[in-house]
């Protein structure tokens, strides 16, 4: 499973790559994010992610590393999210490209392989509107800045 876009922000590269790259900022744009903490500084980051609605949610833990980082261009990360004991890996990265100025455009990929069918229905259901919903905020935050 793939998921890839591109997303133009009135903004300097500059500033998204800070709003991308700093965890109390991009985390309020991470839909369904209950908690996070940094593990190892500016590299790897325990998230706890909630699924599901009202009496049927469970808290889905997620170890995310950052695996090269070359500001303000390039970010390229891997994660393992588990669902209950099942392990989904999941990696992708972000290109930023400076297209003047106050343009950048943000190109992202990530690939992930369900374990089974009935995750991979329940990630397919819900991803594209996280995607978006994460894009959205990271675009209105970035050109707030």
């Amino acid at each position: 499973m793939e998921y890839q876009g591109i997303v133009a922000v009135a903004a300097a590269q500059t500033a998204v790559w800070h709003t991308l790259t700093t965890p109390t900022i991009v985390s309020q744009c991470t839909p369904r994010l209950q908690g996070w903490s940094t593990l190892e500084a500016d590299t790897q980051f325990h998230l706890q992610f909630t699924w599901g609605r009202d009496s049927s949610t469970v808290i889905i833990p997620l170890l995310l590393t950052w695996q090269t980082v070359t500001p303000p261009t390039y970010l390229q990360w891997h994660c393992q999210a588990h669902m209950g004991s099942t392990a989904v890996p999941i990696q992708g990265d972000f290109r930023l490209n400076a297209t003047d100025l106050m343009q950048t455009k943000l190109t992202f990929s990530a690939q992930l392989t369900p374990p089974n069918k009935f995750i991979g229905k329940m990630i397919q259901n819900t991803a594209p509107r996280l995607i978006e919903h994460f894009f959205n905020c990271l675009k209105k935050t970035a050109e707030a800045v």
